[in-house]
């Protein structure tokens, strides 16, 4: 790698000093360099067959940030990450080979916001059980898409995580059906343990008569730190406004004030314009 290629810290004053408070992230770039080269000599040395999805600094840096320059922590989320590539077919094609969820992704399943969460995270609304014959498989893959997408290539997002809102509105029973253990315990570990960003709060809107159902599902797999960030708001969004994001942040679905979510915009990025036309 040419010295051309190197990662160059530009981030602003407040992030930088974020990183280096919360994460652990060396101020000094020189240092930060050779914790990406430890990270990326570690691979090499420990699974020497594996194919990296990509070999650039950023995309190490991911990795470390997701786990606080811990360069053990960060080996084994990298590993988790490209292992849960081949271990979920059924998903991970769809992630590799995007093009497939062109028609569910223009339902806006997922999209991040333009504005942040109080704490400065990234903003990702979810809404699942949306359009005609709904798939979990393909929503599940759009989620990982998108979290991919931002944890790779967006710095902010990899210093100050994401805050997850879940609009249940549009889930019915025979949605929920599809939910089954087996795809509840892949799900959570590829959430908790094999991507390189930190979930700061995990939020769920206009749930069903049935949520418990869901829940008695899921629980099981979360960890206890996950589920102490995990909040049930019904349609009661105040507690989202004092907690998780301003009103002027938050679009009409939730009762803000905010922008209407960016769907084409966001398929675009995820897809490429030249697919998506």
């Amino acid at each position: 790698m040419t010295t051309i290629d190197r990662y160059q810290c530009r981030l602003p004053k407040h992030l930088l000093d974020k990183a280096v408070r919360e994460l652990n992230e060396p101020e000094d770039n020189a240092e930060r360099l050779k914790a990406i080269d430890s990270l990326r000599e570690a691979v090499k040395k420990s699974s020497p067959e594996m194919k990296l999805l990509r070999d650039d600094d950023l995309f190490f840096l991911a990795f470390l940030r997701a786990r606080k320059f811990d360069q053990e922590r960060a080996l084994i989320i990298l590993q988790n990450f490209h292992a849960q590539r081949q271990a979920w077919p059924e998903v991970m094609d769809k992630v590799i080979s995007p093009a497939v969820l062109t028609d569910f992704l223009s339902v806006g399943p997922i999209v991040p916001l333009e504005g942040k969460a109080k704490d400065g995270s990234t903003i990702v609304v979810g809404r699942p059980g949306i359009g005609e014959n709904f798939s979990l498989t393909n929503f599940i893959a759009a989620a990982f898409l998108t979290i991919q997408t931002l944890a790779m290539e967006d710095e902010d997002t990899q210093i100050s995580g994401i805050t997850i809102i879940e609009d249940f509105a549009y889930i019915t029973m025979d949605t929920a059906k599809q939910m089954n253990p087996s795809i509840a315990s892949k799900f959570m570990s590829i959430v908790q343990d094999a991507m390189p960003v930190r979930v700061k709060s995990l939020n769920v809107t206009n749930e069903p008569k049935f949520f418990d159902i869901l829940w008695a599902i899921i629980s099981p797999f979360m960890r206890q730190k996950l589920k102490n960030r995990f909040r049930v708001h019904g349609t009661d969004f105040s507690n989202l406004f004092s907690e998780v994001a301003d009103r002027k942040v938050l679009p009409h679905m939730f009762a803000g004030s905010g922008p209407d979510i960016s769907v084409e915009q966001w398929k675009i990025k995820l897809l490429g314009e030249s697919t998506v036309l």
